[in-house]
Order: structure tokens, then sequence, then C-alpha cells
């Protein structure tokens, strides 16, 4: 055993390639690892085989090891080539038929070397010499013909992973350059040095390849720890730069282009090779119209028309972002394009189309207002005259036709209430109607309403009850018509819904005193939940309204006093239970206010 300094690089060249492998494992799902692991370890083995030939001081241990050293020799530009395939985006090509046929002449070629004594092919002689400079005793091996074909293979599958990469290179044109540039450094730098030795060029007869293969992996290695090589590839930069939908181009600090996607050459109809390097402004001037002030605001964002020769205009969507590298300090923009035509267009299209829908509801609010006015002089008239005929005012009538004049009566009254609150609803959608408040006794007025509904009540054979709260003042502010149409509405719609229990109102301030309710409560059918949420919308009936005879309408009245509840500066809520009944609460605020205070 020859213990000399000499061994100390191979050492550590098999212990830093190996541990690298291992690290790398961490990353063996990530595209191009597997490949990268198998040139550490191929390295890693070339190292630690060739100890022997250097260390040993017998023929026997050297020839094996110079034979098991080449079995790293042969993994190392085969795992290369394939991590140059994978990294490139060409992992399709590593099949296990291509794998199987670029490892036919390797096996060969391990099948010659182990078997050189029978045939002299690799290796013409194997014997010791000792060369005087390093004191040390070596192998002696003149190369025979297969070598040189071993060799010639050898660089024919190194030539096609650095085309591959230089492809890259030139295809990727700026971003991903460094990580290439250090892939082909660091791949070619020992087979440079492994050609000087073949050719004699060094003044030892120790082959330093595989040190130098070392050096080459750590600094794959380091590459793959600065730029994180296995991990984000120009792989991920095809996929995500060059398929996105938008227009996007790449400037240095000095607003030069750097990189433009497909989707930019294709809009501007362009040529890569014509545009990169060059300023900005000289190649795009005349579609985006910003200045350079613009290009170094970062997060600007405009709206530009974009027109073509041909083409009809188009609406883009500018936004510039800024690059900042690790110190934070500006390293260039990114200028994108989004196509928002559709976007425009959609926009115009509701545009208009709301338009019309205001000029439409201009027109039923009129129609409904004037429709109202003109039918409520006829009703009028018709209830009039009817009235007339039923007091006998024109002369005796028959008992039928008493019953015949109520009919007609109950049905115009229907009508003319149909009427009141279309006319309500049209005043309210035109904003035209207004409140007439002054002050009002509420028990007066809520007392006569609940005497006069208390009939209708107990028509149907179901109790009714009112309460006026004492702590309700003697007189409030407020539209006394109006509230009095609410309650009748109210009412009115509990009556439509309750055929089993009674109605209640209830009338009282709040414990603030600041506000005053109105409530009413029946034991009716109820409202389900679902309908709940669009009780107040107008024209909105209950599905089950429709079913009895006393329950006439439109959906309105309900629309209606929310409205009016809203006008007055308060509110309506609903709480309700299927089969056990509604409530309705209407609270407002609570205004004192006399008479000619407000004159």
């Amino acid at each position: 055993m020859q213990l000399t300094p000499y061994l100390i690089p191979w050492v550590l060249s098999a212990l830093l390639t190996f541990s690298l492998g291992l690290y790398a494992l961490r990353f063996r799902k990530r595209p191009a690892a597997i490949p990268f692991i198998a040139m550490c370890f191929f390295a890693s083995f070339w190292a630690f085989s060739y100890l022997f030939d250097i260390g040993s001081t017998t023929l026997a241990v050297k020839i094996w090891g110079i034979k098991f050293s080449f079995i790293g020799i042969l993994g190392v530009p085969l795992s290369w080539t394939a991590f140059a395939l994978a990294y490139s985006g060409h992992q399709e090509w590593l099949t296990r038929r291509n794998i199987f046929l670029a490892s036919v002449f390797p096996i060969l070629t391990l099948i010659v070397i182990f078997t050189n004594e029978a045939h002299g092919w690799f290796f013409a002689e194997l014997s010791l010499q000792t060369d005087a400079d390093l004191g040390l005793v070596l192998l002696k091996n003149p190369l025979g013909w297969w070598f040189w074909l071993h060799a010639a293979y050898l660089y024919i599958i190194l030539l096609i992973g650095a085309y591959f990469l230089l492809r890259e290179y030139w295809e990727n044109r700026n971003i991903h350059r460094s990580q290439i540039i250090v892939n082909i450094i660091a791949i070619f730098l020992p087979w440079i040095v492994n050609g000087m030795s073949i050719a004699g060029l060094f003044q030892t007869n120790m082959d330093i390849t595989s040190i130098t293969f070392s050096i080459s992996i750590l600094i794959l290695g380091w590459g793959f720890l600065r730029y994180r090589l296995l991990d984000i590839t120009p792989i991920a930069h095809r996929i995500v730069f060059e398929s996105m939908p938008e227009s996007v181009i790449v400037l240095d600090a000095n607003l030069l282009v750097i990189d433009v996607n497909s989707a930019a050459l294709n809009m501007f109809q362009l040529e890569v090779d014509k545009i990169l390097g060059k300023p900005f402004q000289s190649v795009f001037h005349k579609w985006i119209p910003v200045d350079n002030a613009m290009l170094h605001t970062d997060g600007y964002q405009r709206e530009i028309a974009f027109e073509s020769d041909n083409q009809p205009v188009r609406w883009l969507h500018l936004f510039i972002n800024a690059l900042r590298n690790k110190t934070a300090t500006d390293a260039g923009h990114i200028v994108t394009l989004r196509d928002v035509t559709s976007i425009k267009e959609n926009e115009a299209a509701l545009a208009v189309a709301r338009d019309e829908a205001m000029q439409a509801n201009n027109f039923k609010t009129q129609l409904l207002a004037n429709v109202s006015h003109e039918l409520r002089t006829p009703l009028s008239v018709i209830l009039g005259y009817t009235d007339l005929l039923m007091r006998k005012s024109y002369g005796d009538l028959a008992e039928k036709q008493v019953g015949a004049l109520a009919r007609i009566k109950d049905s115009a009254q229907h009508l003319n209430d149909l009427v009141s609150e279309l006319l309500d609803q049209a005043q309210l959608d035109s904003g035209k109607l207004q409140l007439e408040e002054r002050s009002f006794e509420p028990r007066e007025l809520f007392g006569s309403v609940c005497g006069q509904v208390s009939v209708l009540v107990e028509s149907k054979g179901l109790k009714f009850d009112y309460i006026i709260d004492d702590n309700l003042p003697v007189s409030i502010w407020g539209d006394s018509q109006r509230l009095k149409q609410i309650l009748i509405n109210l009412v009115g719609n509990a009556i439509k819904f309750t055929e089993i229990g009674g109605v209640s109102v209830r009338i009282a301030a709040t414990q603030s005193n600041s506000q005053w309710f109105l409530q009413v409560s029946d034991t009716g059918t109820g409202i389900s939940p679902e309908a709940l949420e669009s009780v107040f919308e107008p024209f909105r009936q209950l599905a089950n309204a429709h079913k009895s005879p006393h329950r006439k309408g439109y959906g309105l009245g309900l629309s209606i006093t929310k409205q009016f509840a809203r006008l007055m500066g308060g509110d309506i809520i609903v709480e309700s239970e299927l089969e056990r009944g509604t409530t309705f609460t209407v609270t407002l605020p609570l205004i004192i206010k006399l008479e000619t205070e407000h004159e």
C-alpha cells in the first residue's frame, strides 16, 4: 500500500460527490433529479476505484481498480446526457428502449475491459512502472483500438447532451442562461482535461480526469443550490411563460427588450431575433403609448386601444410590474397585455341593456300612473251609483238585486283598492310620492282603524284583539294616512291567511322612547323560510294565496308597506312559523312635535 498525499484529492472527490448524491435524493421527484443523482454516484465510484490504482503496489489490485473505475467512467457521460435531455424538456426520450440501446456499447466495452488479458483490445499492455517525479508505482497501460472507439462514443454522447443545452440556451435567450452555462462549463471541463491527458500534454502518468469530474459535479451542485436546477428548470419557464395567453414583454433596468413570449410575438407580428436588445420605445411605441416614466412605475396600469392592419380594434389591459433582485434594486420590468375586448363589448352591451331597462321601467311607471288615474274616476262612479242603488234611492229592489249589487260593490271596491296600490307603487318607483306629515293622536287614529277591521275579522269567526300601550305619547308626528294604510294592509293580509284562531294588533313605544312600533300577529298558515326572503317583493304572492276566495290581491300590499316604512325612516321585519302564525313588526322613529312648530 502506498501511503501518499496524492490519495487525498481522490478521497475528497469520492466523499463529496457521494454526499452530494445523497443530498440530491431529497429532490428525486423533481425533473432531471434522477440522472443528476446517478451522475454523482458514478463519479464517486470512479474516484473511489481509482484509489486502488494509486494506492496499491500490486499489479492485480491495480488492474481490478482500473477496470472497476470504467463503470463510473462510462456511467458519468451517460447520466449527464440523460440529465441534459430531462433538463431541456425531452424526458419523453428517456424510455426503457432508448436507455437500453444507449447502454449496449458501454456494456460491450465493460466486457472487453474485464476480458482484456485475453485479447488486449482496450489496453495493449498492463504492467507496473515507477514514476521518478512522484515516487509512486503506477500502472502502465498503453491504449488499444477499442479504447478509441470507447472515447469516440463517449464524446458523441457528451456532444448530444451539449447540443440540447446549447439549444435551450439559445431559445431561452436570457432567462436561465446562467444555469445552462454552469452546466456546460461543468461538464466540458473534465473532458477537456481528459483529452489533454490522452494527448500527453501533462507531465504525469496519473489520470486526473476523475478529480476534475468531481469538481464538475460540485460545480453542478453549486448550480443546484444557487439556481435550484432540479426544482425550477427551463421546462417550467416554457410551460408558464410561453403558454401564457397574455402578451408578456420582459425589460431590463435600461428598458431594453430581453424576452418576449409567443403571445406577444403573434399579437404584434414580430420576430424575436429582430427585437431582443432593442429599446422598448423603438419597438412598441406605435402600439403601446407609454413613456419611460410610466415604464418605470411599478403597478402602472391602463386600458389601450390596439389597432393592427385589416383587423378590428381590440382593447388591451396594460399592466407594468417591476422586477427586483435580492438587494431590492430595480432589475427590470414586466409588461403584460391582456385582451379585454370581450369584456369591453359586454360592458357596452350591459350599458345598452341598462338604458333600455330604465326606459322600460320609466314607461311602466308612467303607464301605471296614467292608467290608475284613468280607472279611478269610473270606479268611483260605479261605487257611488251602486251605493245609491243599495240605499234604494231609485226605488225598491228585489232581494236578488240587492245581492247582485253587493257583489258588484265588493268587486268594484277590490278593483279600486288594486288601482290605489298600483298608483302608490308607481309613485314610489318614480320617487314622486310625498309624505304629508303632521301631528296626530295615535289612539284615536288606530282605534278607529281597528274598529273598522274588527268587523272583517269577526265575519270570518276569528278573534280580534288590539292594544295601544300607555307608554305611547298622546300625540306623535307622521303621515297618518300612510300609517292607516300600513295597518289596514297588515291586518287585511293576516285575515287572508288565518282560518282558525285570531288576529292581534299591538302599538307601543320602545323602552328607549326613541322609536315606536306597530305589530300585527295572526295564527294562520305561516310562511315558509324560502318564501320569507321574497315576501316583500312587488307582485310576489305566496304559493297558497289563490286557494281561498278571501285571499284577493296582486302581491303589492307588503311591498308598499315596506317602502312606506322606509320612507318614514323606519323598517319592517317578519317572523313566521308554518301552521303556527306570522308576526309583522313596523318600527318607526318616535317624533313629538306640535303643529305650530312645523309651520
